[in-house]
């Protein structure tokens, strides 16, 4: 399986409300996890609760995916997720990431999102 499939995978699973969360980051989130997104700085601990509480106030609906480059331990990728509020307002947002891998597992991100429809509370990108 290539690395963007293997993203592919861990997106579902991640926003998918029957998965239990923390769970699917232990599956695919490296134990030193860190990510870098529009220059906030998560360990995995906080990365759940950053995806916990994306899952209160939305759910992602789909993925397009643009373009992406791999080898065997990096992927960069641009790709835009789209969803609703729980209220039912759309939420769209177009990110560009880079992805490093140790074995199976993603152990950092770094990513600028810029959010196309919705605002910043309903993705808990730290405005609220």
């Amino acid at each position: 399986m290539g690395k963007i499939d293997q993203i592919k995978q861990m997106w579902a699973d991640l926003y998918d409300p029957a998965k239990d969360t923390a769970q699917v980051i232990e599956q695919y989130f490296h134990p030193a996890y860190t990510q870098c997104v529009n220059g906030v700085v998560l360990t995995r601990d906080a990365y759940t609760q950053h995806v916990l509480a994306q899952k209160d106030n939305m759910r992602v609906t789909h993925i397009d995916y643009a373009r992406h480059l791999e080898d065997e331990t990096s992927l960069f990728a641009i790709y835009s997720p789209k969803g609703q509020t729980h209220e039912g307002e759309d939420i769209e947002a177009e990110v560009i990431s880079y992805f490093r891998f140790e074995g199976d597992q993603v152990i950092s991100i770094h990513a600028q999102v810029r959010l196309i429809k919705g605002t910043p509370r309903d993705v808990d990108m730290r405005s609220k």
